[in-house]
């Protein structure tokens, strides 16, 4: 008897011992006083080997705030919106009847600052959108196209509540149509606020891709189809480009004929799989999806898929109150037309402000060529629509390259030979400025030859009497005028400088 005893004493202590061991599953969350709007981060820790599921509920009070499925994440995510003190439930599963319930208390308090910067990536599947607006929508399942807005105006240095995606939602919410965001309007309808420019055709060559990027453009572009993230730079050896995604799960799900690496400290680039292998990946088990993330992708790939452009208000006009960005009309050494609050202004070259790679300092491009230039994209396709441009017509180079030109003409970046033109600097003195008459009259249909070389037959085109001109340079009976972005030689009886007859005699005061 005293045998069968210590026998069933020795086996109640076993089981004590045992049981113990085993404990319960562990539960953590950093931070531990999370604010509105932390991301919060869970590990749930096992205890037993071999867990086949796990499944979680959150609720606030009596509140259900989720409960989810089935499923195999033990390091989790999610973003508190309310304050109080929430219930995080988690259910591990080793069988059918064998299941272990851990609940743990969080509380929420206070309010985290918001998500905002120049090297933000937001998350779009964090399950903090999915109560913000965005047209018939709302943020979480169809604004991809508003945060890569976001992240892209931040990235130019814009701030505030402005550009922050709950508000570029409601703000744009008329670019959410049938299908998803559409991308050229939103931009259009942006870069008028922001200080940006974009262009109706897609960038779809590999080299034009890589010179926007290497200037410090961007690019807003469908990444896979139905879904939209930001291109933001180029790799040192020119073949990948940097991508910011706000939902990096749907790319890596829809991705076809391409590949997305990340890069080590020596420069060299890997394959990964899954968002999961994304540095600093959280999974949102409210969503089931990965957040945010950065990757790199090829150069070719981006160029099949064709890019939005984004680029940087690029043209300055120094005035009263400080610099404003405006849009180019016309070019000249001297003088130039430019678009200032729907307002074209003339105004003195000098005064503008642009960035000309290759050269010490800003150029203008004059056509040299006796049969014009053709206007070409960076594949070296002549741009549709645009027919040869003219000798003599003025250009505003942005890069001179080795062998061609970047450069603004009527509206649209493209590129030009460079054997076909040569550069000027941009006078920084006065000069005279004047209006083409013909027998005086500065009205009418009467055109005026302008040609070549002075007392030279080759006529580069005409210009109509009334057109406005500075001149560069006189010579005996003909002047070296620009006009409405043509620049050559006319005689001097069909010009009038400002101040003098068109004789050249001086207009006395009051006449």
């Amino acid at each position: 008897m005293r045998k069968k005893i210590c026998l069933l004493l020795g086996l109640l202590a076993f089981c004590l011992l045992s049981s113990a061991a085993l404990g319960e599953a562990l539960v953590t969350w950093t931070p531990e006083s999370p604010r509105i709007g932390d991301y919060v981060d869970v590990v749930v820790r096992p205890e037993r080997e071999n867990p086949q599921s796990v499944t979680y509920r959150l609720t606030l009070g009596d509140q259900k705030v989720f409960s989810g499925k089935e499923d195999d994440h033990y390091e989790v995510s999610f973003r508190p919106r309310k304050e109080g003190t929430y219930t995080l439930t988690v259910v591990l599963s080793y069988g059918k009847k064998d299941q272990e319930e851990i609940q743990v208390p969080i509380r929420v308090s206070g309010t985290a600052p918001e998500q905002a910067g120049t090297n933000m990536v937001y998350s779009q599947k964090d399950g903090w959108w999915k109560k913000k607006s965005y047209g018939s929508n709302n943020l979480e399942v169809a604004g991809c196209g508003i945060f890569t807005l976001s992240h892209a105006v931040q990235r130019l240095g814009f701030t505030g509540e402005d550009v922050l995606p709950e508000n570029l939602g409601k703000t744009y919410a008329f670019c959410l149509v049938e299908g998803g965001t559409a991308n050229e309007r939103l931009l259009t309808n942006a870069g008028n606020v922001y200080d940006f420019i974009t262009q109706d055709e897609l960038e779809e060559s590999a080299a034009g891709i890589s010179a926007c990027l290497r200037r410090g453009d961007f690019f807003s572009f469908s990444i896979v189809n139905g879904h939209i993230a930001l291109a933001d730079g180029i790799s040192g050896d020119g073949t990948k480009v940097h991508i910011v995604d706000s939902a990096p799960s749907a790319t890596f799900e829809r991705i076809k004929k391409g590949s997305i690496y990340l890069q080590a400290e020596d420069g060299s680039f890997r394959t990964i799989k899954s968002p999961a292998e994304l540095p600093g990946a959280r999974y949102f088990f409210e969503t089931r999806f990965y957040g945010g993330g950065e990757y790199w992708l090829d150069l070719d790939y981006c160029a099949r898929r064709g890019m939005r452009l984004i680029r940087s208000s690029w043209l300055k006009l120094n005035a009263e109150g400080g610099a404003r960005s405006v849009t180019l009309s016309q070019i000249g050494t001297m003088q130039s037309k430019v678009i200032l609050d729907e307002e074209t202004l003339t105004v003195s070259t000098r005064d503008l402000v642009w960035n000309c790679v290759g050269a010490e300092e800003a150029q203008v491009a004059v056509v040299t060529s006796k049969s014009g230039v053709t206007f070409k994209d960076a594949a070296g396709k002549a741009i549709p629509n645009y027919k040869k441009i003219a000798r003599g017509t003025l250009l505003m180079p942005l890069e001179i390259g080795r062998d061609t030109v970047y450069v603004f003409y009527k509206g649209s970046f493209g590129y030009v030979s460079r054997k076909a033109v040569e550069f000027l600097s941009v006078v920084q003195d006065d000069f005279p400025a004047g209006v083409l008459t013909y027998h005086g009259r500065a009205s009418g249909t009467v055109m005026i030859n302008v040609r070549n070389d002075a007392k030279g037959k080759a006529k580069l085109g005409e210009l109509k009497v009334g057109t406005p001109v500075a001149v560069a340079e006189q010579k005996e009976e003909y002047s070296l005028i620009e006009g409405k972005g043509l620049r050559g030689w006319v005689q001097n009886q069909y010009l009038t400088i400002e101040g003098k007859e068109d004789n050249g005699q001086e207009i006395d005061e009051g006449q």
